[in-house]
């Protein structure tokens, strides 16, 4: 179950930073809060507004879900 949650965040949050920018910092963040019970939505706004106290202009980087004709 864990590992499932844990590739649904990497899928949900690509593309993946580099070691240390501040997309990887999110995605970091996001994973642990979600493994403490928060929701994704929650856990992904607790993650942006901490990176932005270091990073104001920071935007997350997310890929739109795969269209229909992809997922077949």
């Amino acid at each position: 179950m864990r590992y499932e949650r844990q590739q649904t965040i990497r899928k949900e949050l690509e593309p993946r930073g580099l070691k240390g920018s501040p997309q990887n910092q999110v995605r970091q963040i996001v994973t642990s809060q979600f493994q403490h019970g928060k929701s994704f939505d929650e856990s992904v706004e607790i993650a942006v507004n901490f990176v932005r106290q270091s990073y104001p202009n920071f935007t997350l980087k997310i890929l739109p879900p795969p269209s229909a004709s992809e997922r077949v």
